[in-house]
């Protein structure tokens, strides 16, 4: 039996316009039980009742009370999407903290999804059906597409900024709800299926994030995860490329790159290829950080064919190699005099079949970081390449004769070098210079 009389300043009135009004009870208290209803004048001037909340939490009910049809309409009404939820979880947790939960795993990305400027979770956090906020974190910044809405009783409603970031109640609701969402995506792995690697498309990117930040789920991640490989045109988990291992394979390769294309093409993966060794293809952005912080998994160690030069003298190719290798002692040490400073070295590698030349790195970041932390505006200091030559190649051989006659093959260094690093997709120094040399070399075989 109270009424409670609101009197409004000048300057306030925004807040007794009836969209306002709406906008603000609905985002607020619009799964509360009592009925907040707006009185306002009609068209003819008479007074109109509106009961403006919904009145019911969907969560609190009884799932076998439930069809499919109110969940998807929730989730489209919380998470503010048109698509269908994926995966539906609803449950009620007790013990020691009780709460219920209502989450959802979206069916398709939301257009401006890698544009947000927030990695943060944005999950509601309802105390007693009211809404308190949704910037509690409840998931890990990795689980970030998870929509829906979490309610308990252990919390009070004017629970503070600071009590959020302190409570042992809302640590413990975390580390649960946490603990269901991976349960559940675990499970959908596990099932496979077009539906899961649609899903897997849509929010792998993020997901991986956990395996380089999460220290407590990283193995759990690396489980459900999904990579491309050299092995088909299909999405790979780590276990199924375990179980394809050579006997005596005691490493897990990689590849890291701009993109998938460019990396199925990459000379770097010729000799694993001629050897029937397995590479993973990774093409995105946290695909440079995670597997040195993953480390293994299952006791295979991640190492990336960029940083495997002396692995591949372990295994024997499993064809017979074309053409007869040329003695390089000389070549090497003449490519390395002509270019100077601009390679740490040159050096003879079995890692080719096709190819002439291939560029790595040694004792820093691989290429594929290094360029990464350009693009991200981080200073990055040049660090020289080593360049690999193929000593059965035609023109590596051909280069050979050359400096055993005693001929400069300066020009060709230099043609070598930009050869290698369009290959690893980095930008020429000089690309008029590059075509005027290749030019003129051409111009010189032609005309023999």
């Amino acid at each position: 039996g109270t009424d409670i009389v609101l009197h409004m300043k000048d300057d306030a009135e925004e807040f007794i316009d009836p969209w306002r009004l709406r906008s603000i009870i609905r985002k607020w208290a619009d799964h509360i039980a009592w009925p907040v209803v707006l009185h306002e004048p009609d068209e003819d001037g008479k007074e109109k009742e509106e009961t403006i909340n919904e009145g019911k939490a969907l969560w609190l009910r009884p799932k076998s009370e439930i069809t499919s049809e109110e969940y998807t309409e929730f989730y489209r009404h919380v998470a503010r999407a048109f698509d269908e939820p994926y995966a539906t979880l609803h449950w009620k947790a007790e013990g020691t903290v009780e709460f219920a939960s209502l989450l959802f795993l979206p069916g398709a990305r939301p257009f401006d999804f890698m544009e947000q400027s927030s990695r943060e979770s944005r999950l509601h956090l309802h105390v007693k059906r009211m809404f308190i906020t949704d910037e509690a974190s409840l998931v890990p910044n990795w689980l970030r597409f998870v929509q829906g809405v979490v309610d308990t009783d252990d919390l009070p409603l004017n629970v503070s900024r600071e009590m959020l970031q302190s409570t042992p109640v809302l640590a413990r609701i975390r580390k649960a709800v946490t603990k269901r969402v991976i349960s559940e995506i675990k499970k959908r792995a596990q099932e496979g299926g077009e539906s899961f690697t649609g899903f897997w498309n849509n929010f792998g990117l993020v997901i991986k994030e956990g395996l380089w930040e999460d220290s407590e789920h990283r193995q759990e991640i690396a489980e459900f995860s999904r990579f491309h490989s050299t092995h088909d045109d299909e999405l790979t988990t780590l276990d199924d490329y375990i179980s394809r291992m050579k006997p005596e394979q005691e490493t897990i390769y990689y590849l890291v790159g701009d993109n998938l294309k460019a990396l199925r093409a990459s000379a770097q993966l010729e000799g694993f290829r001629a050897r029937g060794l397995e590479v993973l293809l990774l093409s995105d952005a946290v695909d440079s950080f995670w597997p040195d912080r993953l480390h293994s998994y299952k006791d295979k160690t991640f190492r990336s064919v960029a940083q495997a030069h002396g692995d591949l003298e372990k295994f024997a190719p499993e064809n017979e190699e074309e053409g007869e290798a040329a003695d390089v002692a000389k070549l090497s040490p003449a490519l390395k005099e002509a270019l100077g400073e601009a390679v740490k070295d040159v050096r003879s590698t079995v890692r080719l079949t096709g190819s002439a030349v291939v560029m790595t790195s040694e004792g820093g970041p691989d290429l594929a970081m290094q360029r990464l932390m350009r693009r991200s505006g981080q200073e990055m200091p040049a660090l020289p390449p080593v360049l690999e030559i193929n000593p059965r190649h035609p023109l590596i051989r051909a280069l050979a004769e050359r400096v055993e006659k005693g001929e400069s093959v300066a020009e060709h260094a230099r043609i070598l070098l930009d050869l290698a690093r369009v290959q690893e997709g980095e930008a020429l120094p000089d690309p008029s210079g590059f075509a005027r040399t290749l030019a003129g070399l051409l111009a010189g075989t032609v005309e023999k």
